[in-house]
């Protein structure tokens, strides 16, 4: 700890010479506009963010993900190391969603990395869908290889083979299994850590059926299990939906969605998918069995078995850093939190005997131990040298969702003071709270504080999800950082027309409200399964003004990452 905040004490320094090196390794890079001043933030310390998240949301990010240690650069481009603080998070995330799926007795199994090309290229449409992502291995040592072999992007086409020979009856249905591992995907233009890597985990859950009835039920499950990673874990507010023919995965016969937004942007963002794959894949590697009904009436059938997929990545860190960071670094929310609590002694002076030193950190010890006893996650920072001030920015910045500072007059008091990472006025963060109550009033202030956070987020995604009927308001209302759902006919070309009408280039100059705004056009988010009323069959137009079909369903259309 001591050598960690050490090093802490020269990050600014470091920081910036580290973004200048690794602009060409994939750091995300900052507006050239010398005429643009940043924003100094108040009070911040050496070791603290010193740009605004309004004012410049690529140097604000890349600072809040260094010195909040979630990231560290490597020297392969879009590659990123995850620092303890991130993985924690992750951690955290497959602890619980482990134990769901584990309820439908998917079970845990890793393949092979590598996938051969003969596999990779039997699914051709798949293929077409990743063809410009995937990494190709050409060469062992100083021999060329006689095939490439791809490094997975995803694992459809090196786990079906095995699907094939694995299930050879109806009783070998359901086969559910699912990987926790990493993929590549290597070709992209703008690398942003955690957002768009080009090595990043996730869990894929790959699954067979009997019926399209039993498929649905799961696909159902798992994102309505997503969604709560987002909103139970995460406190980010997602839309649940489906996916349009454009933007569903390839190969499926649809794709479910929770579609996030970034309020600093304006931007949608694609959280999780579930994916019901049909009998394509199926029929592609020939995995049958005999039809049991067939058999009980005297017949002799084979039918192609019903799949799934579905994933979760670590994207998911970096929408929860995007939602709740402020400018003095990251917002944590409790239930993912490495750490809950960090106990400050305060009071501590040169004045202060070795006696009553001892005596102070005695009772922090024993404070520290009554709550770690209910279950929190708690640290005590006993660094010598360093003021409380200096420690209460350097835990702020790191996003620690609750500090207590305990001196020698609340140990008088019999209480400790309380301050919240997720209120923004220091002084409405404050609080106390009685010894003897710690056992029970902090875990309930954590509670609060993650229900607290979920409300905020949830209260600005609401703010900027805006419905509208008429082509006029569409891309005033984009610029103005919304995303829009609009009545549109689900047509795949008429889509595309509406990204085109919408992007910057197509408007002229000064469109835009924000100058940190996208340019790209909107694209549809997903036709969202909560669907108001509005939409009358043969009656309502396409949002497209020069579409001529009616709408079909309400869609939902943003800019997005």
């Amino acid at each position: 700890m001591a050598e960690a905040s050490a090093a802490a004490g020269k990050m600014k320094d470091l920081s910036i010479s580290e973004v200048k090196k690794n602009k060409k390794d994939g750091a995300p890079k900052a507006a050239k506009k010398p005429q643009q001043q940043k924003k100094k933030i108040e009070g911040a310390a050496l070791i603290g963010i010193d740009v605004a998240k309004e004012d410049n949301l690529a140097d604000w990010y890349t600072q809040v993900i260094t010195k909040g240690q979630m990231i560290s650069y490597y020297d392969v481009a879009g590659c990123y190391i995850l620092e303890p603080g991130s993985y924690a998070i992750w951690e955290n995330i497959k602890a619980w969603f482990d134990a769901k799926i584990k309820t439908l007795k998917v079970r845990n199994a890793y393949f092979p990395i590598f996938i051969s090309s003969d596999n990779l290229e039997r699914e051709k449409e798949h293929l077409e869908g990743f063809a410009a992502e995937v990494a190709w291995v050409t060469k062992g040592g100083k021999s060329d290889l006689e095939k490439p072999v791809a490094v997975r992007p995803t694992s459809e086409t090196a786990m079906y083979p095995h699907f094939a020979r694995k299930i050879q009856s109806h009783r070998d249905l359901p086969l559910k299994l699912n990987q926790w591992n990493n993929v590549v995907r290597w070709e992209f233009k703008h690398p942003m850590p955690f957002i768009r890597s080009r090595e990043f985990l996730w869990q894929e859950g790959h699954t067979a059926h009997l019926t399209q009835e039993q498929a649905t039920e799961e696909v159902l499950q798992i994102l309505d299990w997503y969604a709560d990673v987002y909103q139970e874990l995460l406190a980010v507010p997602v839309v649940k939906g489906t996916k349009t023919v454009n933007e569903k995965f390839p190969g499926a016969d649809f794709t479910t969605t929770i579609e996030g937004f970034i309020p600093a942007t304006g931007r949608g963002i694609q959280a999780a998918t579930s994916h019901a794959l049909g009998q394509h894949f199926s029929k592609m590697f020939n995995i049958t069995v005999e039809d049991p009904t067939a058999k009980e009436a005297g017949k002799s059938e084979h039918v192609h078995v019903w799949q799934n997929s579905w994933g979760l990545t670590t994207r998911s860190i970096g929408v929860m850093i995007l939602t709740h960071g402020d400018n003095r670094g990251l917002v944590i929310p409790p239930r993912v939190a490495e750490i809950q609590v960090v106990i400050i002694p305060a009071g501590v002076t040169a004045k202060t005997t070795p006696e009553a030193k001892e005596d102070l950190y005695n009772k922090v010890d024993k404070i520290k131990s009554d709550l770690e006893s209910v279950g929190v996650r708690v640290e005590t920072d006993l660094r010598e040298g360093y003021s409380p001030g200096f420690k209460f920015n350097d835990w702020e910045m790191k996003g620690i969702p609750l500090r207590i500072e305990f001196g020698p007059k609340d140990a008088e008091k019999g209480q400790v003071t309380t301050s919240r990472r997720d209120i923004d006025d220091k002084t409405a963060a404050r609080g106390e709270t009685k010894i003897d109550d710690l056992k029970t009033a902090i875990p309930e202030l954590l509670e609060q504080i993650q229900k607290d956070m979920l409300a905020k987020a949830t209260k600005a995604y609401d703010e900027h999800r805006v419905q509208l009927t008429n082509w006029d308001d569409f891309v005033p209302t984009l610029n103005g950082k919304n995303v829009i759902l609009v009545p549109h006919c689900e047509g795949d070309k008429c889509e595309d027309e509406v990204k085109a009408k919408s992007a910057r280039t197509a408007l002229g100059d000064g469109v835009t409200e924000d100058k940190q705004a996208p340019a790209m056009g909107a694209k549809s988010l997903c036709i969202p399964f909560d669907q108001p009323e509005g939409i009358k069959e043969g009656e309502t137009k396409c949002i497209n003004p020069d579409c001529k079909n009616f709408a079909k369903k309400w869609v939902l259309f943003g800019r997005s990452y």
